[in-house]
C-alpha cells in the first residue's frame, strides 16, 4: 500500500513530537494517535525510521513515555555540551560532561542495572559527595601511575576537585544563590537541563531532590556504551565502596518513573 500525503503528515507530526521531550502521549491525544500508528502500522514505522535515518537518528524506545530518539554525533539533531546555556569555556564543558556521565553511573552502577526500571532518586548533596569521592579515587589512580583512558575524564576530575562544593553569592540578585565556582552549581544546572529534556523531575517537597524518569534510563543505555561510563563503573566497584551501592537508593519495587 502506498503512503498518502496524510500519512507523511502524520510521520512529520510524530517526529516533531519526538523532538519536544516535554510532550507526553498520555496527555496529548494527537501524539497518542500518531504514536499508535508507528507501533501498529509497518508502513508508517518503516517510513518514519527512514526519515530519521536520513537525519542521523534512530528510535530508542516507543513506550508510553513517547518516541525517544538517539542521534549520531554528526546529526543536525545532535546535542553538544557546548549547546548548554552558560557552558562556554573548556572548564564548563568538562564539568558538564563529568556530571552528566556521573549521574548515569550513580543511578545505574552497572550496565545490568539498566534493565531494572525501578525509580531512581538523586539528592544534589549526596550526588556531589559521591562524585567528589569518585574523583578522589581517580586522583589516587593517577598518583599510582595508572592510566585513565578517557582524556576528558582525566581532565575533568582535576577541575572538579579544584572547586569547593558550595559557594553562595552574597550580594544583589545572586545573594544566597549557588555560584558557578562551586560543584553544586553544576550538579543543579545539569539536573535542571535533564528536567527540560523530560529526563528528570524536581521533587515538590525539597529543591535538593530529583526523580529520574524512564526517558533518562533509555538514554542511559546509550551512555553505558561509552568508555567514560565503563571506566567510572569499574572504579566504583573496586574495594573501598560497597559494589553497586547507590547512596540515594532506588525506590522500592513496584513502580517506574515515566
Amino acid at each position: 500500500m502506498s503512503l498518502t500525503q496524510h500519512d507523511y503528515t502524520d510521520i512529520g507530526t510524530l517526529v516533531a513530537y519526538a523532538l519536544r521531550p516535554g510532550r507526553r502521549p498520555g496527555r496529548n491525544p494527537e501524539y497518542q494517535r500518531v504514536l499508535v500508528r508507528y507501533r501498529t502500522e509497518q508502513e508508517i514505522r518503516s517510513a518514519t525510521d527512514a526519515v530519521l535515518h536520513g537525519l542521523g537518528s534512530r528510535v530508542l524506545s516507543d513506550g508510553d513515555h513517547g518516541l525517544v530518539l538517539g542521534v549520531e554525533p554528526e546529526s543536525p539533531l545532535a546535542f553538544r555540551v557546548s549547546d548548554l546555556a552558560g557552558v562556554s569555556d573548556d572548564r564548563g564543558k568538562l564539568l558538564a560532561g563529568l556530571v552528566l556521565t556521573g549521574l548515569v553511573a550513580y543511578a545505574y552502577p552497572s550496565a545490568e542495572e539498566l534493565a531494572d526500571d525501578r525509580v531512581r532518586h538523586v539528592s544534589e548533596r549526596d550526588f556531589d559527595a559521591w562524585l567528589r569521592e569518585l574523583c578522589e579515587r581517580l586522583r589516587s589512580h593517577d598518583a599510582a601511575g595508572e592510566v585513565i583512558p578517557e582524556q576528558g575524564l582525566d581532565d575533568a576530575w582535576r577541575v572538579y576537585l579544584d572547586m569547593p562544593s558550595v559557594v553562595h553569592g552574597e550580594r544583589g540578585r545572586g545573594a544566597n544563590q549557588l555560584l558557578r565556582s562551586c560543584t553544586r552549581y553544576w550538579v543543579r544546572a545539569m539536573l535542571g537541563w535533564l528536567a527540560s529534556q523530560g529526563m528528570a523531575r524536581q521533587d515538590q517537597m525539597t529543591d535538593d531532590s530529583w526523580t529520574m524518569t524512564e526517558r533518562f534510563r533509555v538514554h542511559a543505555r546509550e551512555v553505558a556504551l561509552e568508555g567514560a561510563y565503563r571506566f567510572l563503573a569499574e572504579i566504583q566497584r573496586r574495594p573501598g565502596r560497597e559494589p553497586g551501592a547507590v547512596p540515594s537508593g532506588a525506590a522500592p519495587e513496584g513502580g517506574s518513573a515515566r
